[in-house]
């Protein structure tokens, strides 16, 4: 068995050093996995990649959703609530449609 250190916590440079020498081992798959489980694959400043940019129809529902949650993020911002999460309204047709399909069952 290994010896066992006192502490199971790594710094960010103890992650990084032990990349870099293990790197040289793995496989590219591999080391970027690593990177990636260890927050150490991009810079702090870096963009993240963009998906979809081959795929039109992926492209399209990736910006539908970026559009959404930034909205939900400003909402949030701003202490509001989002109309996707506004109470449900209520109408005499829509009651009326409910108590039917009720008896049915």
């Amino acid at each position: 068995m290994g010896n066992k250190s006192s502490s199971s916590t790594m710094t960010s440079t103890e992650v990084r050093e032990l990349l870099r020498t293990a790197a040289k081992q793995l496989s590219a798959r591999e080391e970027k996995a690593l990177r990636m489980r260890s927050g150490e694959g991009l810079g702090r400043n870096e963009p993240l990649p963009r998906r979809g940019q081959d795929n039109p129809e992926a492209q399209a529902e990736l910006l539908a959703l970026e559009i959404e949650l930034k909205q939900k993020l400003a909402a949030r911002a701003t202490g509001k609530k989002t109309t996707a999460a506004a109470a449900p309204v209520r109408s005499k047709e829509k009651d009326k449609i409910i108590r039917a399909l009720r008896r049915l069952k």
